[in-house]
């Protein structure tokens, strides 16, 4: 299937990652010069790195170009009482050197920040993979059902939705780690037991795992089979993992064109899922699915 196993990174997680350890790297190195006994100011002017580094992490290229103009300054001033004492001449190199390093230092990592911040940001917008299960997200349903409408209205050809609900309640029993590997296993149980042409979703929908499958060209007596299986296969599944299950899961399926409306509240319901999952990016729209069945087969 095409929906692999694939572990999406925000940009606000990306930036901690990469400010962790680049603080590191240069609190390490500042250490060591330190031990070996490096020039304290020569130590000093290895940490003015460090002011650069967070200033380009947040502020991107402007702010790295500030700071490294401070950290210039900085040097200068750590460096004026040898400057006093034997003349500037001995030390011009010296400060020029130091403050073209800090001004390149926040320059390219500012553009290279900026860069990272757009790729990340394209790739969210385009993320639909769930990575809970490795299965297809809620942004992905409302693009894919959206296309499966417009399929329906152009060719009148048929489709349904099979919908599993699972508590999270069910799973509160397990451990994180436990509830995790469950979740991902679920995943691949999932993407094993559908057709080819069929497109597995899940996504947590205030206090349920909300699974869904869409299936082309699937009339509702198949569809109802197969909801059922499903609900059953989900259950024996997470029975089969220590989950306490009060009965059986709550299971649901929709047929179109004659349960559109049904579809369409499903759509929105994704919809406002995929909103929470990705604030920050446009969301895939839901507009343009009210009119009734004969109106749709009309036009």
């Amino acid at each position: 299937m095409a929906n692999q196993t694939l572990s999406g990174m925000s940009y606000e997680r990306a930036r901690n990652l990469l400010l962790s350890a680049g603080l590191l790297v240069l609190l390490v190195t500042g250490a060591v010069m330190y031990v070996r006994r490096v020039d304290p100011i020569e130590v000093a002017a290895t940490l003015l790195f460090i002011p650069v580094f967070v200033a380009f992490i947040f502020w991107n290229a402007r702010g790295g170009v500030i700071a490294a103009l401070l950290a210039g300054v900085i040097y200068t001033l750590l460096r004026y009482p040898a400057i006093e004492a034997v003349g500037a001449d001995r030390f011009v190199g010296l400060l020029a050197s130091r403050t073209f390093a800090y001004l390149a230092f926040g320059v390219l990592g500012g553009l290279a920040n900026r860069q990272l911040q757009s790729s990340l940001s394209k790739l969210e917008l385009y993320d639909q993979i769930d990575d809970a299960t490795g299965l297809f997200n809620a942004r992905f349903f409302v693009q894919d059902s959206e296309l499966e409408l417009s399929r329906g209205d152009r060719y009148q050809s048929i489709f349904s939705v099979s919908v599993v609900d699972v508590p999270a309640s069910v799973l509160e029993g397990l451990g994180r780690r436990q509830r995790d590997r469950s979740l991902k296993d679920l995943g691949r149980l999932l993407g094993a037991s559908v057709r080819t042409v069929d497109r597995a979703v899940h996504a947590r929908y205030g206090e349920v795992h909300r699974i869904a499958v869409v299936l082309p060209e699937t009339a509702r007596e198949g569809s109802n089979i197969f909801t059922t299986r499903l609900a059953d296969k989900v259950g024996q599944y997470l029975s089969g993992k220590g989950a306490t299950l009060d009965g059986p899961l709550v299971h649901k399926s929709y047929t179109y064109p004659d349960d559109v409306t049904g579809i369409q509240e499903l759509r929105e319901e994704f919809a406002s899922i995929d909103r929470v999952e990705h604030p920050e990016s446009e969301p895939p729209t839901t507009a343009g699915y009210e009119p009734s069945v004969e109106e749709r087969r009309n036009g």
